[in-house]
């Protein structure tokens, strides 16, 4: 009995992490679609090397789409937005240019999503990054790390 509860708390441990972002729009761009695509970078971090920042939970990606692309990913990060509870956004030339969201607590962890999309001021295509943290560091420690 011991051994079954230590495997399935086991399991627990490794499948949560990986869920973290379920149920969030930007979930679809984290399923593996863009981990062969030339020029784009898929990151996943989790565990003790996020400590010292206070996440448990490091994703991102890195891509130049096609207008398309950019649009659905706009999108999808537009949807999740509406559900955030602290909200930090720059929109240039009818794009969204940055954002920074933070949502209800889940799991006793802080959840954040951060987009840019380095066209929009331009109005041209360019280079796109999402990243989703989770963690106990809050928004303002984020915000202090990044810009160092």
């Amino acid at each position: 009995m011991k051994r079954r509860i230590f495997l399935s708390c086991l399991l627990l441990t490794i499948a949560l992490p990986l869920l973290a972002q379920k149920g969030m729009a930007i979930d679809q761009l984290f399923d593996g679609r863009y981990k062969d695509r030339q020029g784009a970078t898929e990151v996943l971090v989790k565990g003790r090397k996020l400590q010292p920042y206070g996440l448990t939970l490091f994703r991102s990606l890195t891509l130049r789409p096609s207008k398309a692309e950019m649009l659905h990913i706009e999108q999808l990060v537009l949807t999740d937005a509406r559900r955030a509870s602290d909200k930090d956004t720059d929109t240039q030339n009818g794009r969204l240019f940055y954002g920074f969201y933070g949502f209800p607590p889940a799991n006793g962890h802080y959840r954040y999503l951060f987009y840019r999309n380095n066209g929009a001021p331009t109005g041209r295509l360019s280079e796109v990054t999402v990243v989703y943290m989770e963690g106990t560091a809050t928004a303002e420690q984020l915000k202090r790390m990044f810009s160092k």
